[in-house]
């Protein structure tokens, strides 16, 4: 799988598509990523299957069930439920069995349902981190100074953050930009840790980002999540997992 080809020296279609997915093993993956980051041609190639995998899940998420199915599955349940009476078992078996069909159903939806929103997002912040590496663009806000970059954002969110005084070792603050998680306005902090980029969105708790922190792995990159009383913290990186969790933290302590 992950030997390449003699003739061409390049992915082929299947080992980029089984990047771009996740569903390589981690010597799998560490090996084609090397191969990536030497070859321009492979990493377009992977760009563009990562920005296709984003596109279609978002696209998917307008597709998704809405609560308001959820609210009638639970309104059809509640009338399900068996009258009291005197008489003990005199509800019939299979009464018992469809209540507890659509109980179920009910708890799986819920599940699905979150685990969804939360994978759609995970996406969606990957093909933000993704595009402001390739398009090179300056932020719009350029400082490695925590009091230029904080009060640039102040008038443009209905939300403010604090930045820590001390950043974790070898981490390094370069600007950010002013933009958007699905309609609802969000600050993105542009980091560096040993070189490596890193990409920290910061909305309020009461906007997209999951009530839950569950972390991701993506085409070797990494989404962490964190939250804190007012805000919701996300961070996109192929750091390692534990400095990147550093950095999410020292944001968390800040606020």
């Amino acid at each position: 799988m992950t030997e390449l080809s003699r003739d061409t020296e390049h992915l082929s279609s299947g080992q980029v598509n089984a990047l771009a997915d996740g569903e390589l093993s981690a010597n799998e993956a560490v090996t084609l990523e090397q191969h990536v980051a030497g070859c321009h041609a492979c990493t377009l190639r992977v760009l563009d299957a990562t920005r296709l995998k984003a596109a279609t899940a978002t696209a998917a998420h307008a597709m998704a069930v809405p609560p308001s199915a959820l609210a009638r599955l639970t309104a059809q349940v509640q009338r399900q439920e068996p009258k009291r009476t005197a008489r003990v078992y005199s509800f019939p078996a299979p009464g018992w069995m469809a209540l507890v069909a659509c109980l179920l159903l009910a708890i799986s939806l819920i599940g699905w349902w979150q685990i969804r929103r939360t994978d759609t997002l995970s996406a969606e912040l990957l093909d933000q981190h993704l595009a402001v590496l390739s398009s090179g663009a300056a932020p719009e806000v350029i400082s490695t100074d925590r009091h230029t970059v904080k009060p640039w954002f102040q008038g443009k969110l209905p939300f403010s953050f604090n930045l820590p005084e001390v950043l974790p070792p070898d981490t390094v603050l370069k600007g950010g930009n002013l933009m958007y998680l699905d309609g609802h306005p969000a600050a993105m902090l542009l980091f560096t840790i040993h070189k490596h980029q890193v990409s920290v969105f910061l909305t309020q708790r009461s906007s997209r980002l999951p009530a839950t922190e569950r972390s991701s792995r993506n085409s070797g990159f990494n989404v962490h999540y964190a939250t804190t009383r007012e805000l919701r913290i996300a961070a996109v990186s192929d750091v390692n997992p534990l400095e990147l969790d550093s950095l999410i933290a020292t944001l968390a302590q800040a606020q």
